[in-house]
């Protein structure tokens, strides 16, 4: 072997400082996505959890008999005494609160019963004790108007929105935006 001249078996001290350079500059530039990566997983699931719960809802205005009594379940299991019948004739909002990870109802704001005012509910986040209790974080809001010169044909829209208890509006700045879906709807 000659003087001066390098083995094949190591890498030269300034071989590895560039080739952890290089793995520190591109762990770097990965590490900077994972906030965006999580934020978009995080609006993706929110959006299907919409969807779903729309769908809910949506079913129900479709196996109810006419716009004036659209059942709605207000509870976890499939008794009769969970079922609410409301009234989207009046062009009133309903309100309907929904736990953690389900599509299930278990909370309902409705002007007719004594449980707080369901516009209150969806804009303020102002949660009646019973929803705190129930764990609800998600919230949507189901209305109807009648299309003019159409006799029973209403177009109905349903908005969900979580976290529930933080308020919609913050001054002029919407602090996140429901998803909304509409559908038209003929009652007899």
């Amino acid at each position: 072997m000659e003087r001066g001249s390098r083995g094949t078996g190591g890498f030269s001290l300034v071989e590895v400082t560039v080739a952890i350079g290089i793995f520190a500059f591109v762990a770097v530039g990965i590490l900077g996505l994972l906030p965006a990566a999580l934020k978009q997983r995080a609006d993706s699931s929110r959006e299907v959890r919409a969807v779903m719960i729309a769908e809910e809802l949506f079913t129900a205005l479709q196996a109810s008999p006419s716009i004036s009594n659209v059942i709605v379940r207000d509870g976890p299991g499939l008794k009769a005494g969970n079922n609410i019948s409301i009234n989207l004739s009046g062009g009133s909002n309903v309100v309907v609160g929904y736990p953690a990870q389900t599509s299930v109802p278990w909370f309902l704001w409705d002007p007719r019963r004594n449980v707080g005012n369901p516009d209150d509910a969806w804009l303020k986040g102002q949660l009646h004790p019973g929803a705190v209790a129930n764990g609800i974080d998600t919230l949507a809001r189901i209305s109807a108007t009648n299309i003019p010169g159409s006799p029973g044909l209403y177009q109905v829209w349903v908005e969900v929105r979580s976290p529930a208890n933080v308020p919609l509006l913050t001054g002029t700045r919407t602090n996140t935006p429901p998803v909304t879906f509409t559908t038209l709807y003929y009652s007899p």
